[in-house]
């Protein structure tokens, strides 16, 4: 530990710099020991996460090693250290929150989804409930009730065109809707319950 200590002092950051370029194993050792606590430090006051900023330390370094024939470039190595730690902390909240924004967009779109879903799930049933309740009317009933609330004829139109009485047309609507609602209770119950 003392000869890595002396190594350390010996070597000016530019030095430093130079070496690592030149694919000194050892220089990048002690850069990693000189810069390491506080790239480290910087990260976790970001990120608020010892585990993540360690991540984001560790890749800084391996992208240093990986790019060390630009380092004999650098002019101000604190500086420069610091800019590249600030960077990719930055960029990892920048990808954190597009991830958040997408995984958003994502529960907005399958809650979407869902209520399309439900809902067209809900009209078929609805769909089958009126066929159910329909086979349960006369064929003449039938066919008055459909030409009144699928068709909007008015009771006399239903008259005329089937010739019957008004009244008649009438009172078959009304014994249908009778049919209807007592039937309705129950499928709202199993629509929501």
């Amino acid at each position: 530990m003392s000869d890595l200590l002396n190594e350390k002092s010996s070597f000016n950051d530019k030095q430093l710099f130079k070496e690592v370029s030149e694919g000194d194993e050892r220089a990048f050792r002690i850069m990693y020991n000189r810069y390491y606590q506080r790239m480290y430090s910087f990260a976790a006051k970001v990120v608020k996460s010892p585990h993540v900023a360690e991540e984001i330390v560790q890749e800084v370094f391996i992208r240093l090693w990986e790019q060390r024939e630009l380092l004999c470039e650098v002019k101000n190595p604190d500086n420069y250290v610091f800019i590249v730690i600030r960077n990719h902390t930055y960029n990892y909240l920048r990808a954190v929150a597009r991830e958040q924004n997408r995984r958003e967009k994502l529960w907005e779109a399958l809650q979407q989804q869902v209520t399309d879903e439900g809902t067209s799930l809900e009209a078929e049933e609805a769909e089958l409930f009126l066929e159910k309740l329909l086979a349960k009317l006369s064929p003449q009933q039938r066919k008055i009730f459909r030409m009144s609330r699928e068709d909007g004829f008015s009771h006399q139109q239903i008259a005329d065109e089937l010739h019957l009485s008004r009244d008649t047309v009438k009172k078959h609507v009304a014994n249908s809707l009778k049919i209807f609602k007592a039937h309705l209770k129950n499928f709202v119950q199993l629509l929501f319950f």
